[in-house]
């Protein structure tokens, strides 16, 4: 993780700035001469996960133009299901479908942005709309995947 940090943004002071720690930490954990301890172990994690750089880095160019331009199949686990005549037919299921490349784009811009509420929001949106009518995910997805 370090080592793609340190390519993304160009050099281990801006990751130690990024990550509240000193160059010489993060030097030492390139190199393999110490591990960052529970605290700044999840200081990285969630900074590869949610920055913004990261995540572009992360998404091929390749793939991210492959997504915006046929779409994507989407594989979702979670609590989710119909709601009609004011019932919610929710229950845990895994779905799989074709998603269009302007709902592909909404969710993958809000994504690329940091803003997971906003892609997770623009993903139910999608799926209301071209999946099944009245279709709802639940807060928290146990698992998304884009396969394609």
């Amino acid at each position: 993780m370090i080592s793609k940090a340190k390519e993304v943004l160009g050099s281990t002071k801006e990751v130690a700035q990024r990550l509240g720690v000193s160059e010489r930490t993060v030097q030492r954990w390139a190199a393999g001469d110490s591990k960052p301890r529970f605290g700044n172990a999840r200081k990285l994690k969630n900074f590869v996960r949610n920055d913004p750089q990261m995540r572009r880095a992360q998404l091929s160019n390749l793939r991210q133009a492959r997504i915006r331009n046929q779409g994507s199949r989407v594989k979702a686990r979670g609590e989710m299901g119909v709601t009609a005549a004011g019932k919610k037919y929710r229950r845990t299921r895994e779905i799989e479908t074709e998603l269009s490349p302007d709902a592909m784009n909404e969710i993958m811009e809000r994504w690329l942005q940091g803003d997971d509420a906003g892609a997770l929001d623009a993903l139910n949106e999608a799926l209301g709309n071209e999946y099944v009518g009245g279709f709802e995910l639940a807060d928290a997805l146990e698992g998304l995947e884009f396969l394609r």
